[in-house]
């Protein structure tokens, strides 16, 4: 008996789906719908599109089964189990054999390995993209004893909210860390010891340079790369990249990099700098007139590059091994936090400064606003944000926190500071500059608390009230201590009244004051829905 693998003759089932399958809509009518219901459509979608990648690793895992684990012995290289089952699948699908068996090993992995975080793809709780970041970084616990204690603690982590790639990784790597440092401290090791710079010829006379070192290295280098690519005026053509790739060969082989914009009026070309080590610039000739104002020699020496580590005191001090945190990369073990502690040009600061009294209940309260104007935060109120959250917040954005804007949730009362948006450390969060603008102009709201367990909560509010869920975790989560620290508002003398002022205008608010009031009780509305307790202090 046989049976056809074409498409020709399949009955299209997936149209005659009901419409619950893509949300509550009619496709036929889809573009009278409201757009809460695209959008609420479009995560039903991501589900299915979940469920069916979950279906997908069930019946590999079926097929390894039939095909390679029932076999008592391998025929050589090419007529094996596993190639032969991931035959079938690539000529099913018509790809090439290895992605067959790389879907064959994510089945096997998701399976044995990973039971918990197959039913979270399964649930539509995350997408294989998602799931294909945890088996990759997962490796380390592969025939470990406590694998099923990192599984079941990334699915119920998962389970608790959305991710970014860049908090997904982060949560996992921090689930890892803590369960076997040594291992961690091993793999780093083995990864340094493959470091290299390899080239690469590729087609239509361009090659690919690819050099493996250690993350701040990498950072630093890259830091310095953006330095020199970036001294080009508005007018030159290239590309980002383009300027990326012409300044790595300008550092590399010690020539010039110069603007291309091929203007006589050039402000680059036509102006000279003169640089020192810290990156000032002034008048004269740069480099003694060695050059261009371009001439990487002086640029690459002149670029500072600052690299943000987040550690607990006591890693620091070598009484424990918890993980830290380096912007632009990720979680890293306690050994890699103290080498970068013991470098000579590294410089240690802490948040809560030696002997600052703690409270009862141990936390630790500090001013949050400057006294002279309790609307701006402290240098150390907007340091303790951006350590907390590490990214931007808004959902899904993996922006660093340290190049992002720190904002108000609630918005500031400049008129009664009282009556909302105080600066404080739970009314403060990171935003690119992006999602800064579109709260601040358009119509959206953002919404941070915590809830009764003491974690700190965000949510979106589209333009059309729909809410949507924030990240899971902060970087709370890796450095607990950071929930004792509290960053207040400094006691404010109340405003003065204006009501005798003839000179102000006859409008008791203004239209900002207004919108500022509709979004606090928006704020409020949502909160009672959450039935999270009371509402945020804003």
């Amino acid at each position: 008996m046989s049976s056809s693998a074409g498409g020709s003759a399949e009955t299209p089932l997936w149209r005659g789906l009901p419409a619950g399958y893509v949300g509550d809509i009619d496709l036929d009518q889809a573009d009278d719908a409201d757009i809460n219901d695209l959008l609420l459509g479009m995560r039903v979608i991501d589900r299915g599109h979940s469920y069916l990648a979950y279906a997908d690793y069930r019946f590999a895992a079926v097929l390894f089964d039939r095909l390679v684990a029932t076999r008592e012995h391998t025929d050589g290289y090419i007529v094996d189990g596993f190639a032969d089952a991931a035959t079938r699948i690539a000529q099913l699908r018509t790809m090439t054999r290895h992605q067959g068996e790389v879907l064959l090993d994510e089945a096997i992995t998701l399976r044995d390995r990973l039971p918990n975080v197959l039913e979270c793809l399964g649930d539509g709780v995350i997408t294989q993209r998602q799931a294909r970041t945890i088996i990759t970084g997962t490796d380390l616990i592969d025939g470990q004893d406590y694998a099923p204690l990192v599984d079941a603690q990334i699915a119920a982590r998962l389970r608790a909210g959305s991710y970014s790639a860049q908090r997904l990784r982060d949560m996992v790597d921090r689930i890892i860390f803590r369960q076997d440092p040594d291992a961690v401290r091993q793999r780093r090791k083995d990864a340094l010891d493959k470091r290299g710079v390899w080239l690469d010829n590729r087609r239509d006379g361009t090659a690919e340079l690819t050099g493996v070192m250690s993350a701040e290295n990498a950072r630093i280098a890259y830091a310095n790369i953006e330095a020199v690519a970036a001294r080009v005026c508005e007018h030159d053509g290239r590309t980002k990249n383009q300027r990326l790739s012409d300044a790595e060969f300008a550092l590399l082989s010690g020539s010039d990099f110069t603007c291309e914009c091929g203007r006589e009026d050039c402000p680059i070309t036509a102006a000279t700098l003169d640089l020192d080590l810290d990156g000032e610039s002034g008048s004269g000739c740069a480099g003694g007139g060695a050059g261009p104002v371009g001439s990487t020699a002086v640029v690459a020496v002149a670029a500072k590059v600052v690299i943000h580590v987040v550690a607990d005191e006591a890693t620091l001090a070598g009484r424990a091994d918890n993980p830290g945190f380096m912007d632009g990369h990720g979680v890293i073990d306690a050994a890699h936090v103290r080498e970068l502690a013991a470098r000579p040009d590294a410089r240690i600061s802490r948040l809560i400064p030696p002997g600052t009294p703690m409270n009862p209940d141990g936390t630790v309260t500090v001013p949050g606003s400057l006294p002279s104007d309790p609307y701006r935060p402290t240098t150390a109120l907007d340091t303790f944000i951006r350590i907390r959250h590490g990214y931007c917040s808004e959902p899904g954005c993996g922006k660093s926190a340290w190049e992002c804007d720190g904002e108000d949730v609630g918005e500031y009362d400049h008129d009664d500071p009282a009556a909302g948006g105080q600066t404080t450390s739970d009314n403060m969060n990171p935003k690119c500059r992006p999602w800064h603008l579109l709260k601040t102009f358009g119509e959206w709201l953002d919404l941070q608390w915590r809830d009764a367990a003491g974690r700190l909560r965000t949510q979106s509010v589209t333009p059309e009230g729909l809410v949507i869920d924030g990240e899971a975790e902060t970087l709370e989560d890796l450095f607990p201590g950071l929930r004792r620290m509290r960053y207040t508002a400094t006691p404010q003398a109340p405003p003065a009244d204006r009501r005798d002022n003839t000179e102000r205008p006859t409008r008791t608010r203004s239209r900002t004051a207004n919108k500022h009031a509709r979004r606090r009780a928006e704020r409020n509305r949502n909160h009672k829905r959450n039935n999270e307790g009371p509402p945020p202090p804003f």
